[in-house]
């Protein structure tokens, strides 16, 4: 059914095989479609998958249009070439639609990765500057080699799979209804012009939507790191009962706040410069920081975004030790915001830093009572609750965090440190 011979054209023929190869062609696209749907859904990529067998009417049109195509190219008395035959390669057909371009990048390579790839076409990908139109990528697979199909001997299965995002996909619907079904007249020229206006601001709208989708991505990984620079520098410097006494901090001389300047150009967004912060607070770099942070409160933000550069900002102190400055950042946080927990879990283990064991425990317990399941906060006041001497409140919170995290086994360890030193 993909090769069909021009001599054999005929609706009655054609429409009695297919009436008999449908269900064979119907089972291999089932199956492949189960076998797509397990392979992407262990990705954690989210999409949509249609599949569809090509509606006889639609298939037998599609002959014909191509038909007339090589006749187009032939003798005008002859015709097409003796022996001259027309392709359908998407009798079956598959689309899988994602919400962003990159999402349809990672799709292909993982069918490319799997299956027999036997042609690939980037449509749209041949429009100059000025047009628009239809943009997707088809793949042409491989299900079966040479194999005969209700009577008749296919070289090959082949399936269509159409990569679009969810806004390329609603243009390829409105178009087939408006342009590729109907038929244009001269007096149809504006209307081709406001389609095709349609269609640069969905394709704007894609690109914008995956730039945002990349720079959360980014902010959520330089979060990530940012988090794991405290964790690690609380693990090294407040080390568990086990590994030995813990000495005081040393916070070592407070330099002056540097000045933030404003050297931000004007085309400078916030979050890009918050990206830009972020970024060189991930590396250590912990005054270039401070002076981004600065910058971007010096632009008054909404008291909201402002709560969160303060945080930002205090972490970078105490990234460098700076323990008063962070203590009055996150204070300044809290001013803004009286429930950030957040804020209350650094500006308590500021406090530990600090040695201020009480201060630490009245800002962890606010933050506890935020957020009954803050797995950092819980283990830390036990630790606090440790150190002043309480060790069932600090059996009580290890049980607490072990409830939320039950494979940790900083905890766990830190559990047998406690039972070691209380009778129950």
């Amino acid at each position: 059914m993909n090769r069909i011979a021009v001599k054999d054209i005929s609706r009655t023929i054609l429409e009695d095989r297919y009436a008999k190869a449908a269900p064979v062609y119907e089972e291999y696209l089932n199956r492949f479609s189960v076998e797509i749907l397990a392979l992407l859904k262990t990705t954690g990529i989210r999409f949509t998958l249609k599949h569809r067998l090509k509606h006889f009417d639609s298939y037998f049109s599609k002959i014909l249009r191509k038909a007339r195509e090589l006749g187009s190219g032939s003798d005008h008395h002859t015709g097409p070439e003796r022996g001259s035959a027309v392709l359908i390669p998407d009798l079956i057909g598959m689309r899988i639609i994602c919400p962003f371009g990159q999402d349809a990048v990672r799709v292909e390579d993982i069918i490319r990765g799997r299956f027999e790839l036997v042609e690939r076409e980037r449509k749209g990908e041949d429009y100059s500057p000025r047009e628009f139109g239809y943009e997707a990528v088809h793949l042409l697979v491989k299900l079966a080699g040479r194999t005969e199909i209700a009577g008749c001997m296919e070289e090959e299965v082949l399936c269509e799979i159409q990569l679009r995002t969810i806004l390329q996909d609603a243009w390829a619907e409105v178009e087939h209804e408006l342009l590729y079904k109907a038929e244009f007249t001269p007096f149809d020229e504006p209307i081709r012009r406001r389609l095709a206006a349609v269609n640069a601001n969905l394709s704007l709208v894609d690109m914008i939507f995956q730039e945002i989708r990349d720079y959360q991505r980014r902010l959520q990984e330089e979060l990530r790191k940012r988090r794991e620079t405290v964790v690690q520098k609380i693990e090294m410097e407040l080390p568990l009962p086990e590994a030995g006494n813990v000495p005081a901090p040393e916070t070592g001389p407070q330099r002056e706040r540097p000045d933030p300047g404003f050297a931000a150009s004007l085309t400078e967004t916030n979050d890009s410069l918050l990206l830009e912060a972020l970024s060189a607070h991930n590396k250590g770099h912990y005054t270039d920081a401070v002076v981004m942070y600065s910058r971007l409160l010096l632009r008054r933000p909404k008291n909201s975004m402002k709560a969160v550069i303060y945080i930002h900002r205090g972490m970078a102190f105490f990234g460098s030790s700076r323990y008063q400055e962070a203590l009055e950042d996150f204070t300044s946080a809290l001013q803004l915001d009286k429930k950030n927990v957040r804020a209350y879990y650094y500006r308590g283990i500021v406090y530990r830093f600090m040695q201020d064991s009480r201060q630490a425990l009245a800002d962890l317990d606010h933050c506890v009572v935020l957020d009954p399941y803050q797995f950092d906060a819980v283990f830390a006041r036990a630790q606090v609750y440790f150190g002043l001497g309480d060790y069932i409140m600090a059996h009580e919170d290890c049980s607490r965090a072990l409830a939320i995290r039950p494979d940790d086994q900083r905890v766990r360890h830190f559990m047998e440190v406690v039972k070691s030193r209380v009778r129950f």
